[in-house]
């Protein structure tokens, strides 16, 4: 299975979890929806914590569970639910924070210490350390804010507890102290940024995994010296932030406006918006840690939130701090993701009209259409984006990737063609010639997609750029061998990795030559990445191709099994010519009609739509023996998957 086009749309989106900021220029024009009215957050802060529940909703509404108002991002309701909770005893850590949070928004301060004290451990245990600082400085004790944040933030890593310390001096008003916090903070830091591809040793992954908090936590450092008039060491910071998130919408502004000699676009702090943002910061890590929790313990994936504290932080911290737009995308993404599109809709709707990331919440909406099927209303959305793009070519590209994936080819590589034409660096037009292959290979135009995939590539030899060249040429007879060698140059460099193993195995297995030594390499990566979707289905395809179909079938079932988040088009496929092979046409023709609603490309979509109307009319893959392996059981006798 080719794994790495994959992720090509979110690619071209910039939207990858927790990313600090989208890559784009400064330039913002009207988008579709206008964000709550101010005047009514003012009359009513707790009207805040309101504005993402469903419309004219019955106030006695109910869900199965926390999770599930989660993804219709029902915070309203969850704030009610914990208030009933709590009165029947239960003191649930995430019914302490809503009503903490519900409280604090709506200035009722002895309520919020109220809510601390009655919380797991009182004022001095973990809810109390992650917020009592705020309450303290709302309360006019700034000083004493500080100090309790020394006092409780040896649980968290570097550097969350001068995060912290940061937005209490940042919401009090206190610049200089925050500056000198911040200062602190970042002498102390790896400012290394993590590379591009997957990480190849201990000290990258570490890199990887504290990147996003330490763009942010820079990116607050820059604000408050911008903030202060100090040009030249805001300028610097902004210079870090743009290495880690090259293109960030809001930096590109800022630098614009500080060369102006004018305020940062976000407003100042308040104690409300920097204990929003403080949640932002500790949902980042939650759902850092949550996920990376279950892939070492090759949990297989559920539908849903893989982190309901972290998206109830999240969501918490977005509707609290209003300017934070980046991370609203990102909440919305998050929802998109788990399947709860009402919730994403109704998050990503309070993006303001005049934000930098304006037309990153139209390409959202338009995602979120074609996620329903309705690919009219899709390309309207992402029309608006593309007319408020500006000199951003990573919308313009944003927007082609709708179009693709609303079948209208022609649109979309008349739009990567203008983002071609914008993009300057070698590295971004080696991106947009690598988008427009696979929106010329999503219609089936081979050549053109190996055209300039070859041309990507004289661009940029990067990792990414050498996973899509070698799955754009893998479906060329004329350039197949071209792409293997790519590809063994990339496994030859990280020969531990199932995703090089598998992109090599599935390249191989093309073509009958390559189908022995193919079969040998994702039964390896097999044995490495049992979870991994993508070398499941290839050793499943595999199997297939040797004539093997009740092991095909095992493996088959598990890899669809495993992609129970993003249903494939070519697993399901794949799933479909197995069934047909075992004499279950009903299960066969099911599969491919599923394969057909995840909306594959044109000449899957023809393939697919001849199996179900004919069944399946090629040659039957004789049954051969296997290649011998070194491995000791077979996929059907393994007692662990």
């Amino acid at each position: 299975m080719r794994w790495a086009i994959l992720s090509a749309s979110v690619a071209v989106l910039g939207l990858a979890a927790g990313s600090a900021a989208l890559p784009a220029l400064a330039a913002s024009a009207p988008a579709s929806a206008s964000p709550a009215s101010p005047t009514t957050a003012e009359r009513d802060p707790a009207a805040l914590l309101r504005t993402t529940s469903p419309p004219n909703a019955a106030a006695n509404r109910t869900y199965a569970d926390p999770s599930a108002a989660l993804m219709a991002a029902d915070v309203d309701y969850l704030v009610r639910e914990a208030r009933r909770e709590l009165a029947q005893g239960d003191r649930a850590p995430l019914w302490t924070t809503l009503a903490f949070a519900d409280d604090f928004a709506s200035d009722r301060l002895a309520e919020a210490r109220t809510d601390l004290g009655n919380g797991p451990g009182g004022l001095q245990g973990g809810i109390g350390d992650m917020f009592e600082p705020f309450l303290l400085a709302a309360e006019g004790h700034v000083d004493q804010a500080a100090q309790r944040v020394d006092s409780g933030g040896d649980n968290l890593p570097s550097p969350l507890p001068a995060v912290q310390k940061g937005l209490v001096l940042e919401g009090a008003g206190r610049l200089q102290d925050a500056a000198a916090t911040y200062a602190t903070m970042i002498s102390h830091l790896d400012l290394t940024p993590p590379p591009n591809s997957e990480p190849a040793n201990m000290e990258e992954l570490q890199r990887a995994l504290n990147a996003t908090r330490i763009t942010h936590a820079v990116y607050r450092a820059a604000l408050v010296n911008h903030r202060l008039g100090r040009v030249a060491e805001a300028r610097r910071l902004y210079g870090i932030v743009s290495q880690f998130a090259p293109r960030s919408a809001d930096v590109e502004e800022n630098l614009r406006r500080l060369g102006a000699g004018q305020q940062p676009l976000e407003p100042a702090l308040d104690l409300k918006g920097a204990a929003g943002r403080w949640m932002i910061f500790l949902s980042e890590y939650l759902i850092q840690a949550e996920n990376l929790q279950q892939t070492l313990s090759q949990q297989d994936p559920t539908t849903g939130l893989t982190s309901s504290s972290g998206a109830a932080l999240l969501q918490l911290g977005v509707l609290l701090s209003p300017d934070a737009n980046d991370w609203r995308l990102f909440a919305a993404q998050q929802l998109q993701d788990a399947g709860g599109l009402d919730g994403a809709e109704r998050i990503i709707n309070l993006m303001p009209a005049s934000s930098v990331f304006a037309p990153d919440a139209d390409i959202m909406r338009a995602s979120i259409q074609v996620r329903r099927h309705n690919n009219t209303a899709a390309n309207a959305s992402a029309d608006r984006a593309a007319a408020a793009a500006g000199s951003r070519w990573s919308i313009i590209a944003a927007a082609a990737d709708i179009y693709r994936r609303t079948g209208h080819s022609e649109q979309s590589i008349a739009a990567y063609t203008r983002a071609l034409s914008m993009a300057q660096d070698a590295d971004d037009r080696a991106d947009v010639l690598g988008f427009r292959a696979y929106a010329y290979r999503f219609a089936g135009n081979y050549a053109a997609a190996t055209a300039d995939m070859r041309a990507a590539f004289a661009l940029d030899q990067s990792v990414d750029t050498r996973l899509l060249y070698v799955s754009i040429l893998m479906d060329d007879p004329a350039a197949w061998s071209d792409g293997v060698q790519v590809a063994r140059r990339l496994f030859a460099e990280q020969p531990d990795s199932v995703i090089r193993l598998n992109t090599l195995g599935y390249a191989l297995i093309q073509r009958p030559e390559g189908l022995e030594e193919g079969y040998r390499l994702l039964w390896r990566g097999f044995n490495n990445g049992q979870t991994d979707y993508a070398v499941v289905d290839s050793l499943a395809w595999a199997y297939y191709l040797y004539g093997h179909f009740d092991d095909a079938k095992f493996l088959a079932e598990r890899a669809n099994a495993l992609a129970v988040r993003d249903p494939n088009a070519e697993l399901l496929d794949h799933l479909g010519d197995i069934y047909w092979r075992l004499r279950r046409q009903n299960d066969a023709r099911d599969a491919w009609r599923r394969a057909l609603d995840a909306q594959p490309d044109m000449p899957r979509t023809q393939s697919l739509q001849q199996k179900i109307a004919h069944g399946l009319t090629t040659p039957v893959p004789q049954t051969r023996p296997l290649p011998q392996v070194t491995l000791p059981t077979g996929p059907t006798q393994r007692q662990d998957l």
